[in-house]
């Protein structure tokens, strides 16, 4: 067989990048922590806590081991092996999670919550082990200019079948499917481990270019002194990081917009399925604007993308005031309004994400990428700990006040994007 052409491989590994974010995002459907995850929460508990929770250990996972991960590739040319022996580790997680869940949920509650918390942090962790060369390998294929349309791609595509889970998702958690919880949510977890398996298939086929990098690993204690100086010297670095503390307080009450449709606003869980798609053809249709921006600006994308985040809280804050009038289709005005908040926060969680990745690859030399990914994300660390604290104060706040507190970090946020500089040149620095 001759070999392939240049060009032929950059294509086939383009290609293989859309298919695994494809998947990937069809998985994560099925296990959305702001809608389904937070459901499967509260229904398991009744507790407001319990649901922050679940994103505070997602968060975490996936911040904590980057520190370390990027200190140990930073050197080698080839970055794969670190997502692969992760990636088989996390299929595991999730079949184990699924058993675990079909298994003993109905006998013993307590249990299933322990062990569901449990390994659903080591599942993040060994995300965030995966993120590092994920991220490295992406930026080496895809061209700066090409980084915003491949996420966008993926994100398309992939939220389109999202939103075809959305309608399963609404019938397994229905009367109709005769599945009573938590077997339900088995079913669910079990459909997100097959498209998690065959996303990372997919990613593991890329053949990594191999690119300059370091002649040698950084000791430990030099390593953390690079990241300090990077926060210290580099202002868009800087000035990213204060953006994305001030959004993640902005985002911390979409955990909590279906357990208060529930608890307070009388909505059926059933309705879970519809919000989510909902939420997921809001950020499908999203990437259509954001690719468009996405070849001018990251900086751009991010700014609206905050805009729209600030739109959810605000409006969630509002229903209660909105007469509840009787409609045809969505049960009643109050409810239409409702669908709004995940209208706005699927586009806008659509655009910070997307934005948030290619800004960061945008401003990061070649030759100390993940030394780049790596420290943002541990500098982010403590932020993992916002929806758990959230959880906690809405025992003394309630809903509505966390909702309008969420929205004032969105516009502190807003006005630290603007001052970020459009940049797309630290690919061509050493």
């Amino acid at each position: 067989m001759p070999d392939r052409t240049e060009e032929q491989e950059a294509r086939r590994n383009y290609r293989l990048l859309v298919w695994n974010g494809i998947l990937v995002n069809v998985a994560f459907a099925f296990i959305n922590p702001g809608i389904v995850l937070s459901a499967f929460m509260y229904t398991l508990t009744a507790s407001s806590f319990y649901v922050g929770l679940v994103t505070t250990i997602m968060g975490a996972g996936f911040t904590w081991p980057q520190l370390v991960i990027s200190n140990l590739v930073e050197h080698r040319e080839r970055k794969k092996p670190f997502y692969f022996y992760p990636a088989f580790f996390r299929i595991g997680i999730w079949v184990a999670i699924t058993l675990f869940t079909l298994c003993i949920g109905n006998r013993n509650p307590q249990l299933l919550l322990w062990v569901f918390l449990a390994l659903f942090g080591l599942y993040w962790t060994a995300g965030g082990i995966s993120m590092v060369p994920f991220m490295d390998i992406t930026a080496k294929i895809a061209p700066v200019e090409q980084r915003a349309k491949l996420f966008s791609v993926r994100r398309l595509w992939g939220g389109m079948l999202s939103v075809l889970a959305g309608f399963l998702i609404r019938y397994v958690l229905s009367e109709s499917s005769g599945l009573a919880f938590p077997t339900n949510y088995g079913v669910l977890f079990g459909c997100s481990t097959v498209f998690i398996t065959l996303g990372m298939i997919a990613f593991l086929r890329v053949r990594e270019p191999i690119h300059p990098v370091a002649k040698a690993r950084n000791s430990f204690s030099d390593h953390l002194a690079s990241g300090v100086r990077i926060l210290r010297d580099d202002r868009n670095y800087r000035r990213l990081l204060v953006a994305r503390t001030f959004w993640s307080f902005g985002m911390m009450g979409i955990p909590f917009y279906v357990p208060y449709a529930v608890s307070h606003l009388g909505m059926h869980e059933a309705t879970v399925g519809i919000f989510l798609s909902v939420s997921l053809i809001s950020g499908v249709l999203s990437n259509l604007l954001w690719m468009r921006i996405g070849t001018k600006s990251s900086r751009i994308i991010l700014e609206w993308g905050v805009i729209f985040l600030l739109l959810s809280p605000l409006i969630a804050a509002l229903t209660p005031h909105i007469p509840n009038i009787p409609l045809a289709f969505f049960g009643s005005l109050r409810t239409t309004m409702y669908f709004i908040v995940f209208v706005a926060s699927g586009a806008g969680v659509a655009g910070i994400n997307l934005a948030n990745m290619t800004y960061l690859l945008e401003i990061a030399p070649s030759r100390i990428r993940p030394r780049y990914v790596g420290f943002m994300h541990t500098f982010s660390f403590p932020l993992t700990f916002v929806p758990a604290l959230a959880g906690g104060a809405i025992h003394y706040v309630s809903y509505q006040p966390m909702f309008l507190i969420a929205g004032v970090f969105c516009i502190a946020a807003i006005f630290m994007i603007r001052g970020l500089d459009e940049n797309h040149e630290a690919d061509e620095k050493e």
